[in-house]
């Protein structure tokens, strides 16, 4: 029976030391901003909410505006790290 106990241990903890890093659902918030003037797309966070990446909206248009950017769009976005934090699709 002590054996059976060890081998259930080490099936277990093999299981769990095999998972790949970072499945699952991430909980980070990223703030997505789109111009059409330049044709870009930026990435803001991690956040750890949704209010928090709602609220740091407001400095990154004015920003992109001073910037002269036209047509800016937010999008808030719950999941994984972007792979790009700034995109050229021109």
């Amino acid at each position: 029976m002590f054996g059976f106990s060890i081998l259930a241990m080490y099936v277990i903890a093999f299981l769990i030391l095999t998972q790949p890093m970072g499945s699952g659902q991430s909980r980070e918030w990223w703030v997505e901003v789109d111009t059409d003037s330049p044709n870009r797309t930026y990435y803001f966070g991690p956040y750890r909410s949704k209010d928090e990446a709602d609220n740091s909206t407001i400095g990154y248009i004015k920003d992109l505006e001073k910037k002269g950017a036209q047509k800016i769009s937010i999008n808030i976005k719950q999941g994984r790290q972007p792979t790009q934090f700034k995109a050229n699709q021109d």
